[in-house]
């Protein structure tokens, strides 16, 4: 019984371990790395069977055993992949075909057993083909009809020409058959084919050896191409080489389309490893922002230390806090740079100037002229994004970046969320000062506009009126007490109003009536709560109002009074006094806490107020009142924070009333 003739077609790592195996078991093997060469080789020698990889350059096995079911219909096939028999193709035929699946030790073995039993097959008789040989002529038009290029060289000449060339192999290269005939196929070569291919390609023609390789060939044009070349040498009966046979087929769109999936892998590569950059930094400047907002009380000390933050995080050089007073720019905290402490509006950097106007983020990474550019802070890039708590602008956030691609879109993004951050805990830090200070500034505001929502209610009820009270009503709304003189006007009459959606009297006398009225506004109220200012009391008539107002000693007025001014007409200071803080319903405002509070959250609160946690600078940290309380840092913030949120939450409805 003769060797079985295996032809393997595969570049795995083991393929060595594969070919020792099928050796050891007697059988005659050649090994190939592309389906091209593959079916070059089942057209130039005969094989009892040929073993491939599922996965193979540029190719799968499928697509092989597809095309070797037209040239050699009855050859057996395994297949060697790890992919399940029952996702291989419903054409997969196990009369002629077999299938061995990956699973490591065992897979020579496997192989072994799946190989056809004797040379010739499968052990069934080959079908009588006598008189139905192709002749010469046949055989010569099926290779002018091949769709692959197709060339014969005589290594007998000098230089080893081209002794034929198809069709095919013209319509590749764009060279006439008569202009390419007697001249060697590295006409083909320029400038762009790789030196290290072409030293493989001669070698293999000088040891007489198959290869297969993917070169950059030019048509006659000069229009380059990618050319996968197989060839082979042709040996007589005396295993002479007398020809060697070539086939070309032209891959550049495969080439074309493997170079941009790799530039896009490598593109998403980068994308990917700047993604995790901006990430680590963004979340380490997160956390040691929320820390500041955790343990600090005083905007300034939030401030200051938010840019030591900044300043100190990798990627970034720098960091600045700025705000507008008229036409000057102040710094109020900066670090890893030193700019002056006030500045004209006119000469600051374009993209400041421009945040400032638009009241929007703005970066720039070439800011040539005015104060505050990156090179002042030895950076390449600068980022300005306002902080802002609703309607009120706490100032300006700058921050300076290293490299020219730190502060992309998606990092501007996450610095403008992290102003919003920095404008709350400034707000919360002053709206706690508000409580804990004994010395406010009081306002008389005159408010000469009947649309005043108070004013519409005593044009209604035609009687002046005074809001003594206010609690929540849910989803929004709140209800208002009032107090009004008696008068002869139904309350259900406040009810056409289009900010009241109930109204009811508490108490009537002859002389006094008190209405609850249930409104989905809290205007101006709310406007100057958004500002630390409290609404102590209004009065209305059908013409406007009038407000008391207190404020810290140091709160710009101005900016209140503009505020009001865009809501309202004929907004004017009445009077302004420096006084202790207003101490009505005080009782009430603290049986409210005291109801709000979990017991633990008050134990938080009177532990850190004991210990002197709200003064500065602070002589102790949360560590050391959480040991007291024998809890850990994290759970004694917690409870604080909540304690605070809910004081706050309390004092701004207590303003309302």
């Amino acid at each position: 019984m003769s060797a079985l003739r295996v032809l393997a077609v595969y570049s795995s790592d083991d393929r060595d371990r594969l070919t020792d195996a099928l050796a050891a078991a007697g059988c005659e093997v050649q090994t190939v790395e592309t389906a091209t060469t593959a079916l070059g080789m089942i057209g130039t020698a005969s094989f009892d069977c040929l073993i491939s990889e599922y996965a193979l350059p540029g190719d799968d096995g499928l697509a092989l055993r597809s095309a070797v079911r037209q040239l050699a219909p009855e050859l057996p096939f395994i297949l060697l992949t790890d992919v399940d028999e029952g996702e291989l193709s419903p054409s997969f035929d196990t009369d002629v075909d077999r299938y061995v699946h990956k699973n490591g030790a065992d897979t020579p073995e496997q192989l072994i057993a799946a190989l056809p039993s004797s040379a010739g097959g499968d052990g069934q008789s080959p079908q009588d083909i006598s008189g139905h040989e192709p002749a010469p002529t046949e055989l010569q038009r099926a290779i002018e009809a091949a769709p692959i290029g197709v060339s014969l060289t005589d290594p007998d000449l000098a230089d080893n020409p081209l002794v034929y060339v198809n069709d095919t192999w013209g319509e590749f290269t764009g060279y006439d058959t008569e202009e390419m005939l007697g001249r060697n196929p590295r006409l083909l070569q320029g400038l762009g084919t790789d030196s290290e291919t072409k030293e493989r390609l001669a070698a293999a023609i000088a040891n007489e050896e198959p290869t297969t390789v993917e070169l950059r060939n030019y048509r006659k044009d000069g229009t380059p191409f990618w050319n996968e070349l197989t060839i082979a040498p042709i040996f007589d009966e005396n295993d002479e080489v007398t020809h060697y046979v070539g086939f070309q087929i032209d891959v550049t769109d495969r080439r074309e389309a493997m170079e941009l999936a790799e530039e896009r892998a490598e593109k998403l590569s980068q994308h990917r490893q700047t993604l995790r950059r901006l990430l680590d930094r963004i979340d380490g400047l997160l956390s040691d922002v929320s820390g500041v907002l955790i343990d600090a009380s005083d905007r300034e000390v939030i401030e200051h230390q938010v840019c030591e933050a900044i300043a100190a995080e990798p990627g970034y050089t720098a960091g600045w806090i700025g705000r507008v007073d008229g036409e000057t720019f102040t710094i109020a905290a900066s670090s890893g740079c030193s700019p002056p402490s006030s500045i004209p509006r006119a000469e600051l950097a374009a993209p400041i100037r421009e945040a400032i106007a638009a009241d929007e983020p703005r970066r720039c990474s070439a800011c040539a002229d005015g104060e505050l550019t990156p090179e002042m802070a030895d950076a390449e890039q600068l980022l300005v994004v306002p902080l802002s708590y609703g309607d009120r602008r706490y100032g300006y956030l700058g921050v300076y970046a290293t490299d020219g691609d730190t502060l992309d879109d998606r990092e501007q993004t996450v610095i403008a969320s992290l102003g919003t951050m920095i404008a709350n805990g400034i707000h919360a830090a002053e709206t706690a000062q508000v409580l804990t200070t004994d010395q406010v500034t009081e306002l008389q505001i005159d408010i000469r506009d009947p649309s005043v929502s108070l004013s519409q209610i005593a044009d209604t009820l035609g009687t002046p009126v005074e809001r003594v009270g206010t609690t929540r009503a849910g989803e929004g709304r709140h209800e208002w007490y009032l107090a009004a003189e008696s008068c002869t006007v139904p309350t259900a009459e406040l009810e056409s109003l289009s900010f009241v959606t109930d109204a009811r009297t508490v108490s009537a006398t002859d002389t006094d009536r008190t209405i609850a009225v249930t409104v989905e506004t809290t205007t101006p109220a709310g406007l100057l709560a958004d500002q630390g200012a409290v609404v102590t009391g209004i009065t209305a008539t059908a013409d406007g109002a009038v407000l008391t107002v207190e404020t810290p000693p140091d709160r710009d007025v101005r900016s209140l009074l503009e505020l009001l001014g865009e809501q309202y007409d004929g907004v004017d200071l009445r009077a302004r006094t420096q006084c202790e803080r207003h101490t009505r319903q005080l009782n009430e405002f603290t049986a409210e806490i005291d109801e709000r509070l979990t017991d633990r959250q008050q134990e938080a609160l009177e532990a850190a107020a004991l210990n002197g946690y709200f003064e500065w600078p602070r002589p102790v940290d949360g560590t050391e009142i959480a040991e007291t309380m024998d809890i850990t840092r994290q759970t004694f913030h917690q409870h604080l924070r909540a304690a605070q949120r809910k004081l706050v939450d309390a004092y701004v409805d207590a303003d309302e009333r």
